[in-house]
């Protein structure tokens, strides 16, 4: 079929995008909600999704990697952008140069962020993951303990992913929240985030 022709198109309603954000910010309006815009913003088109949603409110995006925070600083210059994927080893200057901030989930990104801050004297910002239960990305929770009285810097936030948020009924859910809480409390002044999009509904 001639690329002229194609075979389907897609109608994306970016109002709805918004007030579904809306709607998901206003359960707690004291807390910040950020917006997920990784994989193109899910296949939409992030240089579309984005303005929509910075025109909503949201100014915090989170993308999966580096050459994602491109396209999301172009769309929204002022946004703060974190990077979900992590610090690629001597990707520091990159990330520096685009103001965007990692997400580390390791004790060697956690290092090498360090080792960068202090030989630039770059106030760059980072985020700290934390495997709270969802054993894919972050620092264990010894890690943790053993990180975060120590860090060199103060991280920009505290992050964890819960597993399955989507179906209630689940104890690993309670589970997390309290580890998550346990060492959160050891980095008191800094701002933490656990609630994924289900996590948002399930209440206080």
């Amino acid at each position: 079929m001639s690329a002229s022709f194609p075979g389907a198109r897609l109608t994306v309603d970016l109002g709805a995008i918004a007030r579904n954000w809306r709607t998901l910010a206003a359960l707690d309006p004291a807390s910040e909600c950020a917006a997920v815009v990784k994989a193109d913003a899910y296949g939409l088109s992030a240089a579309q999704v984005i303005p929509a949603l910075r025109a909503a409110g949201a100014r915090t995006f989170f993308v999966a990697h580096l050459s994602e925070a491109e396209v999301a600083r172009a769309a929204a210059p002022d946004a703060v952008l974190y990077v979900l994927n992590g610090l690629p080893p001597g990707a520091a200057d990159a990330f520096a140069a685009l103001d965007a901030r990692p997400v580390l989930g390791s004790t060697e990104e956690v290092l090498e962020w360090a080792a960068f801050r202090a030989s630039s004297g770059a106030p760059t910002e980072a985020a700290l993951h934390l495997d709270t239960g969802m054993t894919r990305l972050g620092l264990s929770p010894d890690e943790a303990r053993a990180a975060l009285p120590r860090l060199p810097f103060r991280p920009a936030l505290l992050m964890s992913h819960l597993a399955c948020a989507d179906e209630p009924e689940r104890p690993e859910t309670e589970r997390q929240r309290a580890l998550f809480a346990e060492l959160a409390s050891l980095a008191p002044d800094v701002p933490a985030s656990l609630a994924n999009s289900a996590g948002t509904l399930l209440g206080a």
